[in-house]
């Protein structure tokens, strides 16, 4: 089975508690400052990291965790497609995780 970095040809390079440098599908670094990590809490089923790419200067918040959470976090229209295709997945066995992200503004980061 193919990850899904692998799919994306995404490789980590490098990563400390500060920074993160992923070599994308072009073969080029990209480098990321970690802001903040939320670690996994099976209270809440998820997990999130905000970080900061350097070169655009956007500020990113990646969420990971199970689809029964992640579901209610999704935009509307997206809502119906996650749960689709999370149920395909689970009749064929396979467990699931739904990865989410959002822009934020320099103004919401302060």
């Amino acid at each position: 089975m193919v990850s899904f970095a692998e799919s994306l040809n995404l490789k980590l390079k490098n990563r400390d508690e500060f920074r993160i440098i992923i070599t994308n599908s072009m073969n080029k670094d990209e480098e990321y400052h970690i802001l903040a990590c939320f670690p996994f809490s099976s209270e809440t089923k998820r997990m999130g990291i905000l970080v900061k790419h350097l070169e655009s200067n956007k500020i990113i918040f990646y969420l990971k965790g199970a689809d029964v959470i992640m579901a209610n976090k999704v935009r509307p229209i997206y809502k119906a497609i996650v749960n689709d295709e999370c149920d395909n997945l689970a009749r064929e066995g396979l467990r699931t995780l739904v990865i989410g992200q959002k822009f934020i503004s320099n103004d919401q980061y302060l």
